[in-house]
């Protein structure tokens, strides 16, 4: 989606571009302009027709929208030749986001194919570069004084096609090389920072025991998020007999007990219901804009699954719940009440084995 975003943004800035040659703001040769704007528009429709036909996600897609983009580029270069030369660093722009250093390395290939054809094509057909085609390599000014002097005579380059392949496509490969390795490069760096960065996220946000959210990120969200939602609803889950199967087998058994829980309801999280570990035991799921009946079957299936699994080995595995409904701004509120049900549930519970 960023590829075809990013030649919308080119094909719109090319027409405005357009708009203004024809115009006669830019003094460029309108028709030579419009006809490369005519064939990119061609080239453009199979862009369209993947983008409204074709799953994105297929790999093949991104190499189809890099060559057609390395294909426009070189259309507008064959006729404004240098003019446009920069047109070419477009392609490996839009590549190297890429996280495969692959697509950046055939974008490269193919760009420098497409380059050297639309130099060719260039040199007969486009706006041609005069050193290239007097095979010279002199100034403006050098050029200004022979013209006043009246000596400007020259010999026409007698083999025009080795001269733009070896002195004009060859440099400017190897400055798109090296343009594509600083960019491979900066891409690895940035990966690397991103990676760090979303590992360094992990842990300040994750309780690594449980792997739910932690008490850092809970009081982030109650105080930044959680207050500018409509409605919420708050559930609070606490596991039983913990003191009990600590003192009998030990607070490794406990532990199990807590990642237990913790497991269940992490198969129920979605981005709408985050699930935090705000104690040692003490877990809470906030649902964003709770749907009917949704709170009722979110307890009756971790209280399933709890006794699903109590039933696989000797330590008893069960949970006391609470929960609450209110509007964000209520969200503390909301919290306390649902830990007070939970807490009033257990008591019962209790009370009820007794």
């Amino acid at each position: 989606m960023q590829t075809l975003k990013g030649f919308f943004w080119i094909f719109a800035t090319v027409l405005v571009i357009w708009v203004l040659t024809l115009l006669r703001i830019f003094i460029v040769d309108a028709g030579i302009f419009t006809m490369a704007v005519g064939i990119s528009a061609v080239i453009g429709i199979p862009i369209v027709y993947i983008y409204k036909k074709v799953d994105l996600s297929k790999q093949w897609v991104k190499y189809v929208f890099l060559t057609l983009i390395c294909m426009i580029s070189a259309i507008f270069a064959t006729f404004l030749s240098f003019h446009a030369v920069l047109i070419y660093v477009l392609p490996l722009l839009l590549a190297v986001q890429y996280r495969q250093k692959r697509s950046l390395w055939i974008t490269y290939f193919v760009n420098n194919i497409t380059m050297t054809i639309s130099m060719l094509a260039g040199f007969y057909h486009g706006i041609c570069d005069l050193n290239l085609l007097l095979g010279s390599n002199h100034t403006r000014s050098w050029y200004l004084e022979q013209w006043s002097a009246g000596a400007l005579q020259f010999d026409f380059e007698p083999d025009p096609v080795f001269v733009i392949l070896f002195y004009g496509a060859l440099p400017r490969a190897v400055i798109l090389l090296v343009f594509t390795l600083i960019l491979r490069y900066i891409s690895i760096s940035s990966h690397e920072d991103a990676q760090r960065i979303a590992d360094l996220t992990y842990r300040k946000e994750t309780d690594l025991g449980t792997h739910v959210y932690n008490k850092n990120k809970y009081e982030e969200m109650i105080e930044n998020y959680y207050p500018q939602v409509h409605r919420l609803a708050a559930v609070f889950w606490d596991v039983n007999n913990l003191k009990y199967v600590n003192d009998k087998y030990g607070h490794a058994a406990g532990d199990v007990l807590i990642q237990t829980l913790s497991s269940v309801l992490y198969e129920l999280s979605t981005d709408r219901r985050k699930v935090y570990r705000v104690g040692g035991d003490e877990f809470v799921m906030i649902i964003e804009n709770p749907v009917d009946f949704e709170i009722e079957s979110m307890v009756e299936s971790v209280s399933a699954a709890l006794l699903e699994r109590d039933g696989q080995g000797e330590m008893p595995i069960s949970s006391a719940a609470g929960w609450a409904v209110g509007c964000g701004v209520d969200i503390r509120k909301i919290v306390n009440e649902a830990d007070t049900k939970m807490y009033e549930n257990k008591i019962r519970g209790k009370e009820g084995r007794e």
